[in-house]
């Protein structure tokens, strides 16, 4: 046989069992960008030598939306994408020209677990990948997608990119899914048990996707946020006419972001709400804090925090809080040590922090996201927020108060009245200079505006 048979006969084993992987990559990246890197690496499966063409993974470059991509992705038509240790080695091949060559990385992942006749070489194969994932944090932008299996270690592998996204039939399971579901007497599908639903509920992943299309939309529209890119604002100055009667989620952003624009991560996992946007033109994570605090909201706030401080991506949070919920369950499952986190990732952080005060910001939620001791540069409140340890109601009900009026329902509004007003309007906060500034609601933009042109 010839080289060009013998190459001819190579590549049509091998594009017979990855059609449809490569199929996914053409929707995926830009057409004829993706260059293939390590093509004929492969080991053996099981303890027949049969060789497995391309281990059952593509690994190379190419380019999204014109960004610059180092990627794998993972065939499960070729032995349910099952990951070896020559998989391992292509993988870390990859992510190690991606740190070089500062390129973020994609993962795609679609494997229903370890090739376990590779042996103690398959937990080493996990554990250099995970090696390998941990050293791109803060390096280059690490995003997962789990296209449709994540089984095993290849779990936690996925937890160390800065963002999961997972295809709506999709599922993560660290431990044997089946084993798990039998286990537990679950009959349901293992998609219903541990699919997108699931994953987006307990914060495995940050955004779900349906078609290649909507996943390299979303993937270029997460790159240039986290790349820094700065792009052309609209107007600095604009006004927010009726925020004050409107501070909603999507009131804030209509008022805040450019265009008006911003991308919700973690959808429907905490009460907090995070997104990326961009305000005069700059890339800024905002955080908006409207309710009590759980343990969720800390594990969120750790998690996006990290994210930010990683690319040194501006933090501006929205605060409307009473603090932490007094909840018993979640005292009783170690609520001090999750919340102690989400402060540890703010204390150490070094992006620039805004913080703007548009209701309460009582106790530890004025602590953690708007005190100038953990870190925030610059701090706003609006004219009508509220500052202080304790709420006003708090404040009334733990006073030893003998009502004198036969309407005490109605005296203890005054008092609470009375109490917002000489101990808790913002004034006092700014009196001490914790606060920079107290402001009309119609006026955030053109503050926040200034404040980022001159952070950044």
């Amino acid at each position: 046989m010839d080289n060009i048979s013998r190459l001819d006969d190579n590549l049509d084993k091998l594009n017979k069992v990855r059609k449809n992987a490569l199929g996914f990559l053409e929707g995926l990246t830009d057409k004829k960008s993706f260059v293939e890197t390590c093509t004929f690496v492969s080991g053996t499966t099981f303890a027949d030598g049969v060789c497995a063409e391309g281990e059952g993974i593509l690994t190379g470059y190419a380019t999204i939306s014109g960004i610059p991509v180092y990627l794998f992705t993972q065939n499960f038509d070729a032995m349910r994408g099952s990951f070896s240790l020559a998989q391992a080695k292509k993988i870390k091949s990859v992510m190690e020209m991606a740190a070089k060559n500062a390129v973020p990385f994609v993962s795609v992942i679609d494997s229903a677990g370890a090739r376990l006749s590779d042996g103690a070489g398959i937990m080493e194969g996990y554990a250099e990948i995970i090696r390998q994932a941990a050293g791109l944090k803060g390096v280059v932008p690490h995003v997962a997608v789990v296209k449709g299996a994540c089984a095993g270690m290849l779990a936690a592998y996925a937890q160390l990119a800065d963002v999961v996204i997972i295809d709506e039939k999709g599922y993560i399971s660290t431990v044997s899914p089946t084993v798990v579901a039998a286990k537990a007497d679950e009959k349901r599908p293992v998609t219903d048990i541990f699919g997108s639903e699931n994953a987006m509920k307990s914060g495995l992943a940050a955004f779900t996707y349906k078609t290649p299309d909507g996943l390299k939309s979303l993937i270029a529209e997460i790159l240039s946020y986290i790349s820094g890119e700065v792009s052309e604002a609209d107007n600095p100055n604009r006004k927010a006419k009726g925020l004050a009667e409107n501070t909603t989620a999507e009131g804030i952003i209509a008022a805040a972001c450019d265009n008006g624009h911003a991308l919700e991560l973690y959808k429907g996992y905490a009460g907090i709400k995070t997104y990326l946007a961009r305000v005069n033109g700059y890339p800024a994570g905002l955080l908006i804090a409207d309710g009590d605090l759980h343990c969720c909201d800390f594990k969120l706030i750790r998690k996006f925090v990290n994210l930010l401080d990683n690319y040194n991506i501006p933090l501006i949070t929205f605060v409307n809080s009473e603090g932490i919920a007094p909840d018993l369950h979640h005292e009783t499952k170690g609520l001090s040590t999750i919340a102690s986190e989400a402060f540890l990732s703010i204390a150490l952080s070094n992006n620039p922090k805004i913080s703007v005060i548009y209701g309460n910001a009582i106790g530890a939620a004025y602590s953690l996201l708007s005190a100038k001791s953990l870190g925030f540069d610059y701090t706003l409140a609006f004219a009508g927020a509220s500052v202080a340890p304790i709420s006003a109601e708090q404040a009334v009900n733990f006073a030893d108060i003998e009502y004198k009026t036969e309407n005490p329902v109605e005296e203890r509004k005054n008092l609470i009245a009375t109490y917002t007003e000489r101990e808790s309007n913002p004034f006092i906060a700014a009196r001490d200079g914790y606060i920079d500034n107290v402001i009309n609601a119609d006026e955030v933009r053109p503050y926040l505006a200034g404040a980022l042109a001159m952070l950044m």
